[in-house]
């Protein structure tokens, strides 16, 4: 998918060294640039452009921009990325998710609780799905998890990783970067089935 992006593009992501949701995000440009010859990745550090930052009222990081033109900021995914980059991308994950056969449980939502039933509904041989904006939910934002039962201490990404490799480990269809919008009732739909659109 990256490959077929196409693009030439001069993209910037202003950091700061201390901040843990940057390493992602400027590896991820590394990748695209990597994959689309006219396109370059320059990572800035706030701290030594201060002028910079100022004039393109930065109050927070990560910030990334396209052209000069800001797309996104704070924690984003190498998916997520590429998602606001390749405009045919909510054509092409609307075919696929229509494309597929009804569940016996879908889960809506990616953090713990969600996980967690999925787990549950899958270990009983229920067909299961996962519809999440974002897997990890608010865990990928925490950067300490603590006294969590049997951890002791992680950080919200590996927490938040594990839970997906313990998730996969069952036959439940991961549906990420995608969001709810309507809920229709078995009562108002022809088939008799609950539609999530």
């Amino acid at each position: 998918q990256i490959k077929a992006l196409n693009l030439t593009a001069d993209f910037e992501v202003f950091v700061s060294l201390s901040c843990h949701n940057c390493p992602d995000v400027v590896q991820a440009l590394n990748l695209i640039a990597i994959y689309n010859p006219g396109t370059t990745a320059t990572m800035i550090d706030g701290a030594f452009f201060q002028e910079e930052v100022e004039q393109r009222k930065i109050m927070a990081v990560p910030m990334l921009f396209q052209n000069s033109q800001h797309i996104g900021q704070g924690r984003m995914t190498l998916e997520e990325i590429i998602a606001k980059l390749d405009s045919g991308a909510a054509v092409k994950d609307a075919e696929k998710l229509n494309a597929k056969a009804a569940f016996d449980v879908l889960v809506i939502g990616g953090g713990p609780a969600g996980n967690t039933a999925a787990i549950y509904a899958a270990r009983k041989g229920i067909r299961t799905g996962i519809v999440a904006e974002r897997f990890g939910g608010q865990v990928m934002d925490t950067m300490d998890i603590e006294n969590f039962t049997s951890v002791t201490k992680t950080q919200g990404p590996k927490f938040a990783a594990a839970m997906e490799e313990h998730v996969r480990e069952y036959e439940v269809d991961i549906m990420n970067l995608q969001k709810v919008a309507s809920i229709k009732g078995a009562e108002e739909t022809a088939s008799g089935l609950v539609e999530v659109t």
